[in-house]
């Protein structure tokens, strides 16, 4: 038996190795990861796999969360994977306020330490130019926010108000649904943000949140298709030790409506893609 694996170690040490290095890579240098739904439309599509920057803000022990070396942290912009704390599966949405932060959210409109976004919708011409199937169902707006701006899908325009959210669903909310299962998401920034959580949850009821503060070592997390997202308005606060890494690129990306088909050109593209389409912004400031 002894000879018999040092004669498999001589053979494929090469590729054992190989492996082995791309493994620990994987886990604490670079990664990777494919986005299995629209809730970062129009920058970011289902079917596009993303390369992750795992050493943009720490170094960490592979496989773990233990963090070796810190050198800085997520900001406001940045397109970012983390373990929801819901469920523990891998997500990638966009860091909106950071610790210390303020947030209002009000009828789509998204209010920063006491700076309310502006919301400059796009032509039908400009539209068009987005990856995103049938762009005339859709409302694009350019966010600008403490100097800051991205490109957001919306059903609706900022301002409007949600069909789900009226006096009835609220009337019938406590009979309804059991708001004590979210209780502990809202991390100690209130009941009130807990009862809007389990809200957005159950009805989708979103547009209109209570004011709050964001904890030290937490991250409020929103994708840019506002409408169809499963963000921190559902899974609540995201906390530091669980964001992996900065979005980067997309690798390559397929069409999953379309039998897989290969989306060539968006092989090897930079996130800053719309700084290309004229009038368009970047993804991250």
């Amino acid at each position: 038996m002894r000879d018999r694996l040092l004669k498999f170690w001589r053979d494929w040490r090469g590729l054992l190795v190989f492996f082995a290095v791309m493994i620990l890579f994987r886990s604490a240098v670079a990664d990777w990861n494919q986005v299995p739904s629209g809730s970062m439309k129009p920058g970011i599509l289902d079917g596009d796999r993303i390369v992750v920057d795992k050493l943009a803000w720490d170094l960490r022990v592979p496989f773990t969360t233990v963090r070796v070396a810190g050198w800085s942290h997520p900001a406001r912009g940045d397109v970012v994977t983390f373990d929801n704390p819901v469920d523990g599966r891998l997500f990638i949405k966009r860091v909106v306020a950071v610790p210390g932060d303020r947030v209002e959210w009000n009828r789509n409109r998204l209010t920063i330490n006491g700076e309310v976004a502006s919301y400059a919708a796009l032509g039908a011409a400009e539209a068009r130019r987005f990856p995103v199937d049938d762009p005339g169902n859709h409302r694009f707006y350019r966010e600008s926010l403490l100097g800051a701006s991205r490109v957001v899908m919306l059903d609706g325009r900022p301002g409007a108000s949600d069909p789900h959210d009226n006096v009835l669903s609220r009337l019938l909310a406590p009979a309804s649904r059991n708001c004590e299962r979210y209780a502990g998401r809202e991390a100690s920034a209130g009941a009130a943000l807990g009862r809007a959580i389990c809200r957005c949850a159950d009805l989708g009821a979103c547009s209109t949140f209570p004011a709050f503060t964001v904890p030290e070592g937490k991250y409020w997390m929103m994708g840019d298709n506002r409408d169809n997202s499963s963000d921190s308005r559902v899974i609540g606060f995201v906390d530091r030790q669980s964001i992996y890494g900065r979005a980067h690129a997309v690798a390559f990306s397929v069409d999953p409506d379309n039998y897989y088909w290969p989306r060539f050109e968006r092989f090897f593209t930079n996130l800053d893609w719309q700084t290309r389409l004229g009038g368009a912004i970047a993804l991250r400031p």
